[in-house]
């Protein structure tokens, strides 16, 4: 059981996606707490840090851990900002670019993968997705207070949009820089 609970929180992840979708498009509210769907993103949150801090603890990586744990932050960050975008929680043009930059580097990941080189994560990755998955808690729980006019929620997500492209800004480099290490 312990060589597999890393991979198991990854499915939750992966299988809680569209059910939050679903929760989010069921409330359907532009305001207002939602109670539910908060509750499985700040669990399906914490999985992504437990599913990498187990697998490396217990020494028991692979390579479709590293496939579902990379997949599943893309499902969950389409699946819920996708909703968000649809009950206009967060703009369309914020959560097109959100989705975008995912696909983008999960095709980078795959052809660098074929081409046999390995990106590692970056700092800035990993603090897009802690920013990602912030931004996801306070899109839900809908806090009023503002700084500069803009509230708590659309500030964690433009620095989650603004750190996004930044480590693909570095993906991209790291992998040309691989490529021509070749």
């Amino acid at each position: 059981m312990k060589n597999k609970l890393p991979d198991l929180l990854a499915w939750f992840r992966l299988l809680s996606s569209p059910v939050l979708l679903f929760l989010i498009l069921e409330d359907g509210s532009d305001t207002g707490l939602m109670f539910y769907p908060a509750i499985i993103a700040f669990i399906a949150a914490w999985t992504d840090y437990f599913d990498g801090y187990l697998a490396r603890k217990w020494d028991v990586s692979s390579k479709l851990g590293a496939f579902l744990d990379t997949i599943a932050d893309k499902i969950f960050v389409t699946f819920v900002f996708a909703g968000f975008a649809i009950i206009d929680r967060v703009s369309i043009w914020v959560t097109v670019l959100l989705i975008a930059r995912e696909f983008m580097i999960m095709g980078l990941r795959g052809l660098a993968g074929n081409d046999g080189i390995m990106i590692p994560p970056s700092r800035f990755g990993k603090a897009k997705a802690s920013l990602q998955f912030w931004a996801i808690g306070f899109v839900m729980i809908d806090f009023s207070f503002t700084i500069l006019s803009l509230t708590i929620a659309e500030l964690f997500v433009m620095h989650a949009l603004i750190f996004s492209y930044i480590s693909a800004y570095q993906y991209v480099v790291s992998y040309f820089q691989s490529k021509n290490e070749i």
